[in-house]
């Protein structure tokens, strides 16, 4: 497996579908914070409950603020990884040598959240020397041991993207198109944000509610410090996601035919 993850990174190295979303991800924080120096100049200052990045030490919280946008980036770039393998039919190279399709699925998982971990560190890092520079490094309310909660949220929030990053990867594994795996893909992602609030609203269902990694993302106030008590849940529902989606992806993957 470690010579198909070499095989990878030379290929994802010198492909410009890599380097496209490197590029996206480094303006990600900087267009961030050019959009705070803007807010900031016409209402006179930022508000952590409305904004989640105020300072240098709330950037943590800039993988959580951009969510949409980096899933959606991921949702593209997944479904042209992997989607082009199926359709030039270069994925016939590696199972003809004797790969297992395990073998395959892993290095395109282990790649898919290896890039994710990637993106995270660098909107994490980017972000709190941008903003610790312009608005100071300051310090998270109610938070005494910053170090404890800075670990805990990057953590937490690579998880519950991971999540949405290894149901992409399943999606294109069962589609095997570019095109469609993009459609559902994108469904997922905006289902997963609206769906899961329906049940909210249908007495006794209010709980599956929070067993969506989405709904962390989205309904979740990550600048509370008793966020940190919903830690273990949503590390546990994010590796569920990541676990029970890549089963479903690779038995699909195992049984279907490659042409």
């Amino acid at each position: 497996m470690l010579n198909l993850l070499r095989a990878e990174r030379l290929k994802l190295q010198g492909g410009r579908k890599f380097w496209l979303v490197v590029g996206l991800v480094i303006i990600l924080p900087i267009f961030q914070l050019l959009n705070s120096l803007s807010k900031n100049h016409y209402q006179g200052g930022l508000t952590l409950q409305v904004d989640q990045v105020v300072n240098g030490a709330s950037a943590v919280l800039m993988s959580l603020k951009s969510n949409l946008l980096i899933l959606l980036l991921f949702c593209a770039f997944i479904s042209f990884y992997i989607g082009e393998e199926f359709e030039t039919g270069t994925i016939r190279n590696p199972l003809s040598l004797g790969t297992s399709r395990l073998k395959f699925y892993l290095t395109k998982l282990a790649v898919a959240l290896g890039l994710t971990a990637l993106t995270v560190i660098v909107v994490t890092g980017m972000s709190m020397v941008g903003y610790g520079l312009v608005f100071g490094f300051g310090k998270m309310a109610g938070v005494t041991s910053y170090g404890v909660y800075f670990w805990l949220v990057l953590v937490t929030l690579f998880s519950l993207l991971a999540a949405g990053v290894a149901v992409y990867v399943a999606i294109s594994f069962m589609t095997q198109k570019i095109g469609s795996a993009l459609i559902w893909s994108f469904v997922y992602t905006i289902g997963m944000g609206l769906v899961p609030g329906v049940f909210q609203k249908i007495n006794g269902l209010e709980s599956v509610t929070w067993w969506f990694t989405e709904s962390y993302l989205f309904y979740v106030n990550f600048t509370r410090p008793q966020v940190l008590d919903l830690v273990p849940k949503m590390l546990l529902v994010s590796w569920l996601t990541i676990l029970i989606a890549s089963l479903i992806g690779y038995q699909w993957f195992k049984r279907s035919d490659i042409k």
